[in-house]
Formats: structure tokens, C-alpha cells, sequence
């Protein structure tokens, strides 16, 4: 039984590291994305 429990405390812990990195990189990318588009619209705007 202890070996599950190691089983799935290593799985949630790689689990939770991997979507914290993704969420990470998502949004650090998006935001220059987001600053771009709403400098866009604002050139767009004032046309």
C-alpha cells in the first residue's frame, strides 16, 4: 500500500510542477501578445 501512496504523490507533485511551468510560459508569452494587440488598436483607433 505504500507504494501507491509514493505512486501518486510523485505523479500529483510532477502533475502540479508541469501546469504551474505551463501556466508560466503561457502567460509570459501572452502578455507582450496582449501589449501588441491593444498598441494595435489604439494606432487603429486614433486613424
Amino acid at each position: 500500500m505504500n507504494v501507491w501512496l509514493w505512486f501518486w504523490t510523485i505523479s500529483l507533485i510532477v502533475a502540479g510542477t508541469s501546469f504551474a511551468f505551463i501556466t508560466l510560459v503561457v502567460t509570459v508569452k501572452g502578455a507582450s501578445d496582449l501589449r501588441q494587440w491593444f498598441s494595435s488598436l489604439q494606432r487603429q483607433n486614433k486613424e
